[in-house]
């Protein structure tokens, strides 16, 4: 449960300072994709581990902030890839890896853009939370069942299915992670984002 509050806490005071920052401009920011995507993959697998486990799920199910929180680094890990994805589909963009990595990254950013998608993760997620409220709403008739059919039983049966889950989200975000340090995409093109919208 301190992991989950060290992050709720870390969330709040960046968007306390995002917020305030936004408010005093408008201007063009440089944004460095390679530590970005690395700060980012770093603030997902934590959350991923305390997702995988039942307390964790059961915050992302229970806390709004920490649920949204969750939602927008893997939405900004979303975001990066595309930027990826468009560099690598830029005939002009002087991009310094052999044809195998190449095909590697496209695979790997078309995979985790296609089937671990926003769309798909909360979709996973929202029946994860429909199968832990019912566990708890049962929780006390459950207690009474032995092995797989009991309370206990339950909640090791959805821990292993949401962490078998977001072990291949995990594997894709690290696979890019190390693609994009391959690449350095920020040598073959500069990235300004409006403040704004970061």
């Amino acid at each position: 449960m301190t992991h989950l509050k060290s992050i709720l806490i870390v969330f709040i005071f960046i968007s306390s300072f995002h917020l305030s920052y936004i408010a005093k401009s408008q201007s063009y920011v440089a944004v460095n994709i390679e530590e970005e995507y690395e700060f980012l993959t770093k603030h997902w697998m934590q959350m991923s581990e305390d997702i995988s486990h039942y307390y964790g799920l059961s915050a992302f199910c229970d806390n709004s902030e920490y649920r949204t929180y969750t939602i927008e680094v893997l939405e900004q890990l979303h975001h990066y890839d595309s930027i990826m994805l468009d560099i690598l589909k830029d005939p002009t963009a002087d991009i310094d890896i052999s044809s195998h990595e190449y095909k590697k990254t496209m695979k790997d950013i078309e995979k985790f853009e296609g089937d671990y998608d926003l769309k798909a993760f909360i979709s996973f997620l929202r029946e994860s939370c429909m199968t832990r409220n019912e566990l708890e709403k049962d929780k006390e008739k459950l207690k009474k069942e032995v092995g797989m059919y009991s309370y206990d039983g339950q909640v090791m049966m959805l821990e292993a299915e949401v962490n078998k889950y977001l072990k291949k989200i995990d594997k894709r975000i690290l696979a890019i992670n190390k693609h994009i340090h391959h690449i350095h995409p920020d040598k073959v093109k500069p990235f300004k984002m409006v403040s704004s919208s970061n």
